[in-house]
């Protein structure tokens, strides 16, 4: 009997959760011209990639750019705003996040029709916490090709190696080519 509470409780939640998303992506203002939310996406990307780590500059701009811009009613694409912030609010739950990160995925390829390799890398790290590893591997092998400069990218493979050879030229190429990236300093 518990168990079948908990599923009727699991898909009230999954169920709640689409109908917000559905919300959200009802009647918005979509722009491919818009410059700003896609500023954001890169700044927060950029934070990963660089050497600096997550408290850059960057990093503070884009958060503080994030916030006003999912407050502003009339902020144009202010929906993937929205949607970031549903996935970051779903971190604790991969299922879930993963839910948030497919509505990003799609509406940021419906407004600027291309991919954004922040959204693959949540994508990626919300899969390796919701136990899917094998999935998470071949999602960061498609990553790479599309993003052959991605060192989270090339991080995630390192990491996620079964092959232990592999994975020490893995390391090999990081530690040489990034020495100074702040995840690559801490790789073994």
């Amino acid at each position: 009997m518990k168990l079948l509470s908990f599923l009727f409780l699991f898909s009230a939640a999954l169920n709640a959760q689409e109908a917000l998303i559905e919300s959200i992506l009802k009647d918005v203002n979509r722009d491919s011209s818009d410059k700003v939310c896609k500023s954001i996406f890169d700044n927060l990307y950029e934070s990963f990639e660089s050497d600096e780590g997550l408290v850059n500059k960057k990093m503070g701009l884009a958060t503080s750019d994030l916030i006003d811009y999912k407050m502003g009613m009339k902020s144009i694409n202010r929906q993937l705003a929205l949607l970031l912030d549903g996935y970051m609010n779903s971190l604790s739950d991969p299922i879930k996040a993963l839910k948030w990160i497919a509505a990003m995925k799609q509406e940021y390829a419906n407004i600027y029709h291309t991919s954004h390799p922040l959204i693959l890398l949540y994508e990626g790290e919300s899969m390796i916490n919701g136990k899917r590893a094998a999935d998470a591997y071949k999602h960061f092998e498609g990553f790479l090709k599309l993003y052959p400069k991605s060192v989270m990218a090339w991080v995630y493979l390192y990491k996620m190696e079964p092959d232990k050879r592999m994975a020490k030229t893995w390391l090999s190429i990081l530690k040489s080519e990034h020495p100074n990236h702040w995840v690559v300093k801490e790789l073994q």
